[in-house]
């Protein structure tokens, strides 16, 4: 009895939390709040710690970030004599477990907008845009930010074919997903509010973005447990270190066009 009282204070808690936020966020959308409440509550009844170690995926910096920023540059030029599909294996390494540690637990706002990993707030297009500059991709972070998830992944896609999922339920996705992209590091709009990396290691989806939910930070979690990302029902998915258009652009630093509200 008291193990259920307090996995029901704990659900009524974070629920209306996550009502205030999401409502906040995502303005008035009842089964959408419902899918982020269902999916809270399920997480009180699971145990989701994952062993990063399992699926190379390193949580901790090991480096300042100015010298990951710096070589990550001076790495994009030595590639330029290796091939396409080597090229983006390092983009994936160096974003996913170089670049994006340093990010984590940094606090998320609507308006955030830092361009320093753990100092001040950054918002789920920001903590997109800025580590891809950081890593050298040619973009202007605040105009790619400040676009639909859509319009950020056709800027994304580099001229190649946005991959749009939509399904009846989230297993439903989730497996039209892991069959749509292969492994890698993806970006992923979600519906009209929301984006982040998608990266499928091993056949596991991973979900790193900026959460308006707890935790209420950066963070990286397995998609399928994800509150946020399983509260969806439209995904607009582009394929980065398995995109070669976007990886010679990357690699020549060819300037990305920013597609802006129409």
């Amino acid at each position: 009895m008291k193990t259920a009282s307090v996995l029901l204070t704990l659900l009524l808690a974070t629920g209306l939390a996550g009502f205030i936020l999401v409502k906040k966020f995502a303005g008035s959308k009842p089964a959408f709040y419902a899918k982020i409440i269902a999916k809270q509550a399920e997480h009180l009844l699971q145990s989701d710690t994952v062993n990063w170690t399992d699926f190379d995926i390193r949580i901790e910096p090991y480096e300042p970030y100015a010298a990951v920023c710096q070589r990550a540059k001076t790495r994009r030029t030595q590639l330029a004599s290796k091939t396409i599909q080597e090229a983006g294996s390092a983009f994936e390494t160096m974003l996913l477990n170089e670049i994006i540690p340093h990010w984590y637990g940094t606090e998320w706002d609507f308006f955030g907008h830092t361009d320093t990993p753990g100092q001040g707030k950054v918002a789920c297009g920001y903590f997109v845009s800025t580590t891809l500059q950081h890593l050298g991709v040619n973009v202007n972070r605040f105009h790619l930010a400040q676009q639909t998830p859509l319009n950020e992944a056709n800027t994304l896609a580099a001229g190649t074919e946005v991959i749009e999922i939509s399904g009846e339920s989230t297993a439903e996705n989730l497996a039209n997903i892991k069959k749509a992209i292969g492994e890698g590091i993806c970006f992923v709009g979600l519906g009209s509010s929301h984006v982040g990396f998608l990266v499928k290691r091993r056949g596991e989806l991973f979900f790193a973005h900026s959460s308006y939910l707890s935790p209420g930070t950066v963070t990286i979690e397995k998609a399928a447990w994800s509150p946020v990302f399983c509260a969806y029902d439209q995904y607009y998915i582009v394929e980065l270190s398995n995109n070669k258009a976007f990886v010679k652009k990357w690699l020549n630093n060819e300037k990305l066009k920013v597609i802006k509200h129409q």
